[in-house]
Protein backbone atom coordinates (compact mmCIF):
# COMPACT_ATOMS: atom_id res chain seq x y z
CA UNK A 1 0.00 0.00 0.00
CA UNK A 2 0.98 3.33 -1.08
CA UNK A 3 2.01 5.96 2.01
CA UNK A 4 -0.44 9.08 2.20
CA UNK A 5 0.95 11.94 0.72
CA UNK A 6 0.00 14.55 3.76
CA UNK A 7 0.50 17.43 1.30
CA UNK A 8 -2.03 16.15 -1.54
CA UNK A 9 -4.74 15.69 1.22
CA UNK A 10 -4.02 19.01 2.48
CA UNK A 11 -4.13 21.47 -0.53
CA UNK A 12 -6.50 24.07 -0.25
CA UNK A 13 -7.76 23.87 -4.21
CA UNK A 14 -9.25 19.92 -3.21
CA UNK A 15 -11.03 21.57 0.19
CA UNK A 16 -12.33 24.35 -1.67
CA UNK A 17 -13.79 22.04 -4.72
CA UNK A 18 -15.32 20.01 -1.71
CA UNK A 19 -17.20 23.06 -0.49
CA UNK A 20 -18.44 23.86 -3.70
CA UNK A 21 -19.76 20.77 -3.98
CA UNK A 22 -21.35 20.41 -0.83
CA UNK A 23 -23.18 23.95 -1.61
CA UNK A 24 -23.91 22.66 -5.02
CA UNK A 25 -24.95 19.25 -2.98
CA UNK A 26 -27.90 21.49 -1.43
CA UNK A 27 -28.60 23.80 -4.17
CA UNK A 28 -29.07 20.89 -6.47
CA UNK A 29 -31.55 19.63 -3.56
CA UNK A 30 -33.86 22.40 -3.97
CA UNK A 31 -33.78 22.81 -7.51
CA UNK A 32 -35.56 19.03 -7.91
CA UNK A 33 -37.90 20.07 -5.34
CA UNK A 34 -38.53 23.17 -7.01
CA UNK A 35 -39.52 21.03 -10.22
CA UNK A 36 -41.09 18.81 -8.75
CA UNK A 37 -43.65 21.61 -8.07
CA UNK A 38 -43.50 23.15 -11.41
CA UNK A 39 -43.97 19.82 -12.67
CA UNK A 40 -47.59 19.85 -10.62
CA UNK A 41 -48.15 23.37 -12.08
CA UNK A 42 -47.43 22.36 -15.37
CA UNK A 43 -49.59 19.60 -15.23
CA UNK A 44 -52.73 21.51 -13.89
CA UNK A 45 -52.56 23.99 -16.54
CA UNK A 46 -51.85 21.16 -19.25
CA UNK A 47 -55.16 19.88 -17.55
CA UNK A 48 -57.23 22.86 -18.13
CA UNK A 49 -55.99 24.45 -21.29
CA UNK A 50 -54.78 21.14 -23.02
CA UNK A 51 -51.41 23.07 -23.68
CA UNK A 52 -48.43 23.61 -21.06
CA UNK A 53 -47.41 26.76 -20.20
CA UNK A 54 -44.37 28.37 -21.99
CA UNK A 55 -43.51 30.43 -19.39
CA UNK A 56 -43.32 27.45 -17.28
CA UNK A 57 -41.58 25.73 -19.82
CA UNK A 58 -38.64 28.17 -20.80
CA UNK A 59 -38.10 28.35 -16.96
CA UNK A 60 -37.39 24.36 -16.75
CA UNK A 61 -34.92 24.48 -19.51
CA UNK A 62 -32.64 26.66 -17.71
CA UNK A 63 -33.47 24.25 -14.40
CA UNK A 64 -32.62 21.18 -16.63
CA UNK A 65 -29.34 22.76 -17.81
CA UNK A 66 -28.62 23.59 -13.96
CA UNK A 67 -29.17 20.17 -12.90
CA UNK A 68 -27.13 18.58 -16.19
CA UNK A 69 -24.23 21.33 -15.49
CA UNK A 70 -24.25 20.61 -11.39
CA UNK A 71 -23.99 16.88 -11.59
CA UNK A 72 -21.46 17.07 -14.22
CA UNK A 73 -19.70 19.07 -11.86
CA UNK A 74 -20.31 16.98 -8.43
CA UNK A 75 -19.52 13.49 -10.31
CA UNK A 76 -15.85 14.89 -11.62
CA UNK A 77 -17.24 14.90 -15.39
CA UNK A 78 -15.85 18.93 -15.49
CA UNK A 79 -14.02 20.96 -13.67
CA UNK A 80 -15.96 23.96 -14.41
CA UNK A 81 -18.24 24.98 -11.97
CA UNK A 82 -22.24 25.28 -13.04
CA UNK A 83 -24.17 28.95 -12.41
CA UNK A 84 -23.30 31.32 -11.32
CA UNK A 85 -19.61 30.64 -11.87
CA UNK A 86 -20.05 29.20 -15.22
CA UNK A 87 -18.11 30.77 -18.34
CA UNK A 88 -21.21 32.02 -20.88
CA UNK A 89 -20.60 30.53 -24.72
CA UNK A 90 -20.48 32.35 -27.45
CA UNK A 91 -23.94 33.23 -28.82
CA UNK A 92 -24.50 30.12 -31.13
CA UNK A 93 -25.77 31.72 -34.61
CA UNK A 94 -29.07 29.57 -36.44
CA UNK A 95 -29.06 28.05 -39.51
CA UNK A 96 -32.61 30.24 -39.70
CA UNK A 97 -31.02 33.91 -38.84
CA UNK A 98 -28.12 33.08 -41.76
CA UNK A 99 -30.89 32.57 -44.45
CA UNK A 100 -32.92 35.72 -42.81
CA UNK A 101 -29.50 37.73 -43.19
CA UNK A 102 -29.18 36.32 -46.54
CA UNK A 103 -32.71 36.97 -47.76
CA UNK A 104 -32.17 41.00 -46.46
CA UNK A 105 -28.34 41.01 -48.22
CA UNK A 106 -30.18 39.91 -51.72
CA UNK A 107 -33.12 42.14 -51.68
CA UNK A 108 -30.96 45.55 -50.16
CA UNK A 109 -28.75 43.83 -53.49
CA UNK A 110 -31.89 43.79 -55.85
CA UNK A 111 -32.79 47.18 -54.53
CA UNK A 112 -29.65 49.16 -54.90
CA UNK A 113 -29.48 47.82 -58.80
CA UNK A 114 -33.15 49.32 -59.96
CA UNK A 115 -31.87 52.52 -58.54
CA UNK A 116 -34.35 52.22 -55.51
CA UNK A 117 -33.15 53.86 -52.07
CA UNK A 118 -34.41 52.02 -48.76
CA UNK A 119 -34.50 53.74 -45.54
Amino acid sequence: MKNIDREEILNTSKWIRFLFMLGYAFAINFVISISIGLAFIQFLFFLFTSKPNTAIANFNTHLIEFVNDTLAFLLFTTEEKPFPFKKEDEEVVTESEIIEAEIEESDHIESSESGETNI
